[in-house]
């Protein structure tokens, strides 16, 4: 199932690890959400770039994701 990238990076943006979870990651999310936390009680500077970061990985793994699957068969038939 293809996953849309923009909004990937905005639900990471809404929610820091919401991304992920919608794109299947749902440990990655909770991990990133629960950093996210954490750094937001200590420094909120920190939690900005944990965000950012969600962001830019949550919009390129749903590219990745959206690549056509490439059977080894394939390859070596080239």
């Amino acid at each position: 199932m293809r996953k849309d990238p923009t909004l990937a990076c905005l639900l990471n943006l809404l929610l820091l690890g919401t991304g992920h979870m919608y794109l299947g990651q749902v440990a990655k999310g909770l991990l990133i959400l629960a950093v996210g936390i954490a750094l937001g009680m200590i420094a909120w500077p920190a939690t900005a770039i944990v965000a950012i970061w969600a962001m830019y990985d949550a919009y390129k793994t749903a590219k990745e994701m959206n690549l056509p699957v490439r059977s080894p068969r394939a390859e070596r038939a080239n």
